[in-house]
């Protein structure tokens, strides 16, 4: 019945109906409860069968799509931020933009060609597209390329099951409940998030990795992070763990943080954890300091440099500034030097295997002393004394605070198998992935909310 009952409705909707339909879904708010990518299929079912013609149905449904979505980019151009203050109505809930917000900080700009497939967002992200300020022309390419692969995509595949299939129709209702099953997934993780975030628990401290998790490497904490983290640590203390220098620490962390932040439950685990600053008083001191001996400093420093040479790791590889980053607490190897591109770092050696061969290589020449080599970040080798970690960093900080590291978050951007942050599982801290600055954003927020 469920099956026969949207076949009718197709019929009856006819071309001007189903144009209709997908250009409502597609961007205007009130729209987001339509069947369009059930119908959609259903439409290129009966275009197999001759009910519709097949070269008439898709333009007609390509033009739908993209007519809908520019409308409601200039609907969110105009209206701008009013829409996160716009209540609560029976066609309208904060709740859906939200989703589609977090959709569109997830993926960017490909959001408006990957929402075609979630519903709700593909209501909502056109809308938020025009009031992010996207450019039109950027906003035309994904959304001429999202109707293409959706609209015409699904009806062709409609098309497809009702001739190539024998009696497809009897498996309609199959095909509809797999589409709907498809598009839901998204929704229900976006609902399982939420509810997390809902229910979430509030940390004793918070520790969070720097590089690609808290900013970009060498690029200032994000203005919305650092107000996060400033209230955050009006609640719990909060530490940064990172290859990163203390230096670097000072330039491109603490001038962002609003003034008047609580300083004192802040803990600085530069050099991957070589390193503990706390701040005294307004003056930041180091409270433990694990430096090589001197001797060992020498014979690290000469045998990176041979196994440069002898792998020819970086035979052919641009340089931009330093490739070897000799501190008396860590000594690091960047592929491409400190200052490459991050587009250039991505690409560089995204498998570790470059990296692999030279780790292997001062594996065996520098067995005999008492030091840790990791393969970290994007181009990076670092070299510490043993034990000296960012597993160090977390049980030091647990210890000083008199609490246990279970119940503590780790927050990091590289924590699965062999990630530079896979060392601090073992600890029993609790963890949390992100895929970058703005997720991480997001993850402080959640800890605000969790944490009031």
């Amino acid at each position: 019945m469920f099956g026969i009952d949207l076949i009718a409705l197709v019929q009856l909707l006819g071309y001007p109906g189903l144009f209709l339909v997908i250009f409502l879904e597609s961007g205007v708010f009130f729209g987001f409860f339509l069947p369009g990518a059930s119908l959609l299929f259903i439409a290129g079912m009966l275009a197999s069968l001759g009910i519709l013609n097949i070269w008439l149905l898709v333009p007609i449904l390509f033009a739908a799509a993209v007519l809908g979505d520019a409308v409601g980019y200039w609907f969110g151009a105009w209206i701008g931020r009013a829409i996160y203050k716009r209540p609560n109505s029976r066609f309208f809930r904060q709740e859906h933009v939200r989703i589609a917000h977090d959709f569109f900080e997830r993926y960017g700009k490909a959001a408006v060609l990957l929402a075609r497939f979630v519903p709700i967002a593909r209501t909502f992200v056109p809308i938020l597209a025009g009031v992010g300020g996207m450019t039109f022309r950027v906003f035309l390419f994904y959304n001429v390329l999202g109707a293409i692969v959706w609209a015409c995509g699904v009806s062709l595949l409609g098309y497809s099951a009702g001739r190539y299939v024998p009696n497809a129709d009897r498996y309609l209702t199959l095909f509809i409940g797999g589409i709907i099953a498809a598009t839901a997934l998204p929704l229900l993780i976006a609902w399982w998030r939420q509810w997390k975030e809902e229910h979430a628990v509030c940390p004793r401290a918070v520790v969070f990795d720097l590089d690609n998790t808290l900013a970009m490497a060498f690029e200032p904490l994000p203005p919305r992070t650092a107000a996060g983290l400033a209230s955050l640590l009006e609640k719990i203390p909060v530490a940064i763990v990172s290859g990163a220098t203390i230096g670097r620490m000072e330039q491109y962390v603490l001038p962002e943080l609003p003034g008047g932040a609580r300083l004192d439950d802040l803990y600085l685990f530069p050099d991957t954890g070589a390193l503990c600053y706390v701040c005294e008083n307004g003056t930041w001191r180091p409270v433990y300091d694990h430096r090589f001996a001197k001797d060992d400093f020498e014979k690290i420093v000469a045998a990176l440099e041979e196994g440069i040479r002898a792998t020819g790791i970086c035979a052919d590889a641009p340089c931009w500034g330093e490739r070897i980053l000799a501190r008396e607490n860590q000594i690091t190897f960047a592929g491409l030097g400190v200052d490459a591109p991050g587009d250039k770092k991505r690409a560089w050696d995204p498998d570790r295997a470059k990296r692999a061969k030279l780790k292997s290589y001062l594996d065996e020449r520098l067995a005999e002393l008492p030091v840790d080599i990791r393969i970290s970040s994007r181009t990076a080798i670092d070299i510490t004394q043993r034990g000296v970690d960012k597993a160090k960093a977390v049980r030091f900080l647990a210890e000083r605070l008199g609490i246990e590291p279970k119940e503590m978050l780790f927050v990091g951007d590289d924590l699965g198998e062999h990630g530079n942050d896979a060392v601090v599982i073992p600890t029993g801290i609790a963890t949390r992935q992100t895929s970058g600055p703005k997720e991480t954003a997001r993850v402080v927020e959640e800890l605000l909310a969790a944490c009031a």
